[in-house]
């Protein structure tokens, strides 16, 4: 009956468990290898949510200008339509081409440079 009580109780098993030695071992390095890869992912998350920042903020700037021109100046939206289908390769190039410099320039670059920048020199 005693034996129950005692491990019963979350605060025996948790002594037990800090005073009883780990059935691994870790490499004396295995902090500082865990601090690098959390800053980095850390980093890699931070440069990809100012990246979808910025492609949201130009994308309503075009929603935003898009709009005005078809409120306040009138433009006939089948027009636009029918330049956009005429030229769709074109468009969509530029596109393309506008995201992934956008991509490129602060997602890739920046996480390439943090990247060669914490490596050891030999």
């Amino acid at each position: 009956m005693h034996n129950e009580k005692e491990y019963n109780n979350p605060d025996n098993w948790l002594d037990e468990a800090l005073k009883s030695e780990p059935g691994f071992h870790l490499s004396s390095d295995f902090a500082e290898r865990v601090a690098k890869q959390a800053v980095r992912r850390f980093a890699w998350n931070q440069y990809f949510r100012e990246f979808l920042i910025y492609l949201a903020a130009f994308l309503g700037i075009v929603v935003l200008s898009a709009g005005m021109s078809f409120i306040w100046l009138s433009a006939n939206w089948k027009e636009w339509l029918q330049f956009v289908t005429d030229n769709f390769a074109l468009v969509a190039g530029l596109n393309f081409l506008g995201v992934f410099i956008l991509f490129a320039d602060r997602v890739l670059l920046r996480y390439f440079f943090y990247k060669f920048s914490n490596q050891s020199v030999v």
